[in-house]
Order: structure tokens, then C-alpha cells, then sequence
């Protein structure tokens, strides 16, 4: 986890003594949206997302832009990256301080509902607080659990690979074609591997672990992660396979090897992904975080379809919901930061594309002029890959458990990478955890 910042609100319990160990780079967002003191009228906001460095950098200028249209609210913003996020979140609601904003995946909405904490926002859409008149509403019916919003998508992302152009004329292999089966995909990222054998560059990463893309294994195969009564939509059979196809990938040589693998995890982020350290050419990515690796990179970029199967298995997903606690003291003042950022031009400007492609037509025209390169590769991409036949919508929402069965599919595919348990108890063992993750949940 990045270092520890603190907040005003923090700063200020801690006193001067406190202050007398702490850098000015150790103070992060102190002072809310502004350096003046809060005047006893204001209504302090508190927010908590996941995301890189570069991420925090745009939400606190959407905050300050925010504030300067509403000096009566001020917002105090926290970050961290992914995998300690919900450990954070979780820590924070045990003491009685849930934020009153809350970055929310979709994993996770189902298990916040069931524990009560989040707002039903359907008294703030209807009366506009938060307008989507122009919104996807496929998107919108996508982040609903029992046809009831608890989160309003900031974007809509795919699943994808990214791959380095630099790296793959280097290493003398023709571009990859549009869409490739999974066999094909084998196959080249094999002799990817093969030609930049000697700068021990493999083809792609190791992916068995990444719940997004093994759902798309599953959806091309007819299945969904669950069924519409929150069990298991897959056995074990489907499971083995997956980690059969990865084992076999390691043996050619066309994925990284385990211990370059777990050097990372699939919540690294794109600062320590193998793809920026020029250890593979291939990398699983969701869209909206093209932009972040490309600015990591002097090399160019670009996107590669997830490969295919017997039936479409891409679906536009929520990039990341932002809710509002159900025992925020400030639903009102909570639900016009919402509208600000997802329909204010200065507030959908301030965040781009960086939590996805925005839900709402004028959000997106607003964009258009100011996009970048990247963005608006990301764009053409999303936009593509929307009209294609590879994509179908998900309908079944993900089941309260979901994120420790995320967790459960990155531990038992190290072990099988690693040779500490066969594919077959591997896949045993997944199943088992997933069932007792829905059993706890």
C-alpha cells in the first residue's frame, strides 16, 4: 500500500507534535476542496475510491471545480489501490465512520446491499438530484441489483489485451489479426515468446487468475459467473479447462513463467504490470485504464480483442459505481457531487475517460473535442468492439461473495502455476471456496 496520507480532519487531531513527523508530501488533500478554515455552515463530505496516483490527481480537481460551484459543501477525498481498498473500507465502517461517498465495483454491490449500507437512489434520480434523462440505460439496468440503483456507473469499460507495438517488431511477428480463438492466441503469443526468448519477453501474461477475463471464458461458453438465484453458474469442468488452457500456455513458454507472474497481482496496478516493465507484449486490461499505461510507455500501444469462443462472451460493465451511504447525514449535497461529475462539462472533463467511457450523451460530446490520442483510441475501441457480434449484455447481476471469489481465483491458480496442486485438485478447490464465499457472504 502507497504511503499514509492524512486529511485535515486527521491533521488537526493529531496537533502540532503529530505534524513535527510528517513531510508536506505525508499531507494529502488537507484542507478539503480549499486551504481557508470551514466555516460552521459548511457540510464536510467524506469520499473513499481505489485507483492510481493519476486518478486521485483528476477526482480532486473535479472536487475543487465542485467546490468552487458549491462553496457550501466541502469534500475530503481518500485513495488506495485496489486490493487494500475493501480491507480500508471495511475497517473504516467498523469504527463508524462510513464515508458519506463511496467508490463501489460491481462485485461488491450485492454484499453492501445485504449488509444495508448503501443509499437506494431512487428518490434522488426521480426527483433529478442526479439526472440521467440522456443516460445509457442498458448501462444503468447493468449496476442495478433487484431492479433498485445503488450506484451510479461513472463509465462503462470491455475487457480487453493491450500489447506493445515496439515489442512485437522487435521481436519480428506480424501484427495479431482483429479477433483470435483462444488456440490461435496460444499459438502466436508462443512464437512471441520464442523469438524474444533471449530478453526473457514472453508473449503474454499468465491470466488464469483474472476473474473478468475468466468470465468471459465462461459467457462464451453459454455460462455466467451466477445464476439469477445468486449460485454458482459454473462446475468444475469449466474451471479445469481454464486452468488446463494456462498450464499449457506455461509449457510452450507463450505465458510468463509463476515466479515472474506472482510478482504481481491482477490490482497492481499499471506502474508495476509486467507489460511496463517489458517482461510480456500481451496484458488483460479493462479499457479504461489505456490511457494510464500508455502514459507509462514511450512504446505504442494498442488494443487486441479478448479471443473468442463458441459464443459472444464481451459485455459493456460498470467501470466503478459511485453510491452514497445509507447513513449519510447529506443525501442531498452526497447526490449533487453525482450529477456535477457525471453531467457538469467541467466535471466530465475533470475525470475523462479514466473511470470509464461516461453513460451520458452530452457527457460524452463534451469530451469529444478535448480527447487525446489515447482517449480517443479508447473510444474507436469501445466503440467497435459495442457493434460487434463478440459482445452480449450480462443480465445477471454478480452475487454477494463475489469479491472473495475474485480473491479465491488469483490464490488457487498460483498454486496450480506454481505445481503446489494439480489442475484437477486446483479446480476442487476454487469451486469449494466459491461456494462457501456465496455460503458467508
Amino acid at each position: 500500500m502507497r504511503a499514509i496520507s492524512y486529511n485535515r480532519r486527521q491533521v488537526c487531531q493529531m496537533g502540532l507534535s503529530g505534524l513535527a513527523s510528517l513531510t508536506l508530501l505525508g499531507v494529502a488533500g488537507c484542507g478539503g476542496s480549499g486551504g481557508a478554515a470551514t466555516p460552521a455552515q459548511t457540510k464536510t463530505l467524506q469520499l473513499i475510491f481505489w485507483g492510481p496516483a493519476s486518478r486521485n490527481k483528476l477526482t480532486r480537481k473535479a472536487i475543487d471545480l465542485f467546490h468552487s460551484a458549491h462553496s457550501e459543501i466541502d469534500i475530503h477525498s481518500e485513495f488506495t489501490d485496489f486490493s487494500s481498498y475493501w480491507n480500508k473500507l471495511s475497517t473504516e465502517i467498523a469504527g463508524g465512520t462510513i464515508p458519506d461517498l463511496i467508490q463501489m465495483d460491481m462485485k461488491y454491490v450485492s454484499q453492501y446491499v445485504k449488509q444495508n449500507l448503501l443509499l437506494d437512489m431512487t428518490s434522488v434520480i426521480s426527483d433529478k438530484s442526479i439526472n440521467l434523462s440522456d443516460f445509457d440505460q442498458n448501462l444503468l439496468a447493468s449496476s442495478e441489483d433487484n431492479k433498485v440503483v445503488y450506484g451510479i456507473p461513472l463509465g462503462g469499460n470491455y475487457e480487453c489485451f493491450i500489447y506493445d507495438v515496439d515489442l512485437l517488431k522487435q521481436a519480428g511477428v506480424a501484427a495479431p489479426p482483429a479477433n483470435m480463438t483462444w488456440d490461435a492466441f496460444g499459438t502466436y503469443t508462443g512464437e512471441i515468446s520464442k523469438a524474444l526468448a533471449k530478453s526473457r519477453i514472453s508473449g503474454t501474461v499468465d491470466a488464469s487468475g483474472d476473474i473478468a477475463v475468466f468470465e468471459i471464458w465462461l459467457r462464451q461458453r453459454g455460462k455466467e459467473m451466477f445464476t439469477t438465484d445468486g449460485k454458482l453458474g459454473y462446475d468444475a469442468q469449466d474451471v479445469g479447462d481454464w486452468f488446463n488452457y494456462w498450464s499449457g500456455l506455461r509449457k510452450s513458454g507463450a505465458c510468463a513463467p509463476a515466479a515472474v507472474q506472482a510478482t504481481v497481482s491482477s490490482t497492481s496496478g499499471p506502474a508495476t504490470s509486467l507489460l511496463i516493465e517489458k517482461k510480456v507484449v500481451f496484458s488483460a486490461v479493462h479499457t479504461n485504464q489505456f490511457e494510464s499505461y500508455q502514459a507509462l510507455t514511450k512504446n505504442q500501444l494498442l488494443f487486441q480483442n479478448v479471443p473468442t469462443g463458441p459464443q459472444p462472451g464481451q459485455y459493456l460493465k460498470a467501470s466503478m459505481l459511485m453510491s452514497i451511504s445509507s447513513k449519510t447525514k447529506y443525501t442531498k449535497e452526497a447526490a449533487s457531487f453525482i450529477d456535477f461529475i457525471i453531467n457538469d462539462p467541467g466535471g466530465v472533463k475533470a475525470l475523462g475517460l479514466d473511470r470509464g467511457v461516461p453513460g451520458g450523451e452530452k457527457a460524452r460530446a463534451a469530451l469529444a473535442p478535448t480527447l487525446t490520442e489515447a482517449q480517443k483510441a479508447v473510444m474507436a475501441f469501445c466503440d467497435q468492439l459495442g457493434k460487434s457480434d463478440q459482445n452480449r449484455p450480462k443480465n445477471v447481476l454478480d452475487a454477494a461473495g463475489a469479491g472473495d471469489i475474485q480473491t479465491a481465483l488469483g490464490r488457487v491458480s498460483q498454486a496450480v502455476s506454481f505445481g503446489k496442486t494439480s489442475v484437477s485438485a486446483g479446480a476442487t478447490t476454487f469451486m469449494s471456496d466459491s461456494q462457501k464465499a456465496l455460503a458467508q457472504a
